[in-house]
């Protein structure tokens, strides 16, 4: 198996950004030398609504746009990692721009980027860019569609709805070949059928319970068996997960955590989880939607996902506690050290 880091966090709005700039990049710097294969960015456009109503204040987080921070990581980190767009919401970009800074971030990434792409919800990102939520699905399919011939054709003509290129050629090239493997995230089903038909890979969401995502891999299976497309060889998925020293005190720092994470975004639209803090924390532990515990606990949740779901490449974002990053690099250490040793193949010993 192969493991990555999120280094992008929900960050207040306010926060001086050559700060946040500086922990993104220390969670890279940290995520290489600790032996993780993959850094990964998040993608959001607007959140919205901008201002307070009957519910407070708004939620309003800050983030890095991805395929730059990927850029400034790859100069540093080179070819240590992997680089991910975790999610890239790719409904919003023009397939032709898309292109060009997929095949131009591959250069900077010395060939080891994968984008992971998804069609986005949100509707205050929708209404930031002007489309009808009605048209999501054709722009996205369209969009995906004229970026992967882009990618692979020398001359490409298109006529669709929403992007049409005459006589288009590609200025920038990219390093891997045909081209980058593209990663389609989804969590209805039509979305994981859209996944088998149009992606390289499905990465699964950090949000859906194992017993669902167990049922769709056999719906995704079934679906590149009957579109004659091999089981991809890199099987990824999300997960938040937060690692202590002790089941107690990872239950007790994870509870408020995972409570004010999902009651916020709740509150806002953002998700519909509600209730207390024990009930919430309780129900995405039984679900396997947040990874939480002691070292020997974390080991047992992951198994269960590279053995129910055939998974084998994880990418794990890691949320602030009260603690903030010295508790996120306390969790990355413990993930690094004692566990993922127990679940990396152990190298053959030479024979004598």
């Amino acid at each position: 198996m192969q493991f990555g880091i999120n280094v992008s966090t929900d960050d207040p709005g306010g926060r001086d950004p050559m700060s946040r700039l500086e922990d993104y990049m220390e969670r890279g710097r940290t995520a290489a030398d600790m032996g993780f294969d993959t850094v990964a960015v998040s993608h959001r456009y607007s959140f919205g609504p901008a201002k307070a109503d009957a519910r407070g204040e708004p939620l309003r987080t800050s983030r890095f746009q991805p395929l730059l921070m990927l850029a400034h990581l790859a100069a540093e980190l080179r070819d240590r990692v992997n680089y991910v767009t975790s999610i890239y919401m790719s409904t919003f970009a023009h397939p032709v721009q898309l292109a060009e800074d997929i095949a131009t971030l591959d250069v900077f990434c010395r060939g080891r980027l994968r984008l992971g792409v998804g069609l986005g919800w949100m509707p205050y990102e929708l209404e930031a860019f002007g489309i009808p939520r009605r048209e999501r699905v054709t722009r996205f399919e369209e969009g995906i569609e004229l970026y992967r011939r882009l990618l692979t054709e020398d001359v490409v003509d298109f006529e669709g709805k929403h992007f049409q290129a005459r006589d288009a050629r590609m200025i920038a090239r990219a390093i891997q070949k045909p081209m980058p493997p593209l990663w389609i995230g989804a969590s209805a089903d039509p979305a994981v059928l859209r996944a088998a038909r149009m992606g390289d890979s499905w990465i699964m969401s950090a949000h859906i319970a194992i017993d669902e995502l167990e049922r769709q891999v056999v719906l995704y299976r079934d679906e590149l068996n009957r579109l004659n497309k091999p089981f991809p060889d890199e099987r990824p998925i999300v997960r938040i997960i937060y690692v202590a020293p002790d089941r107690e005190t990872a239950l007790k720092e994870a509870e408020p955590a995972i409570a004010k994470w999902y009651r916020e975004r709740g509150t806002w639209g953002w998700f519909l989880t509600q209730g207390s803090a024990g009930a919430i924390a309780d129900d995405v532990m039984r679900s396997g939607r947040w990874i939480i515990g002691d070292p020997d606990d974390c080991v047992e949740q992951i198994s269960q996902f590279r053995d129910r779901l055939g998974v084998n490449h994880m990418v794990f974002a890691m949320p602030r506690s009260d603690g903030g990053q010295d508790k996120q690099r306390r969790s990355m250490r413990l993930l690094a050290e004692r566990v993922l040793p127990h679940l990396r193949p152990k190298p053959t010993a030479k024979p004598a």
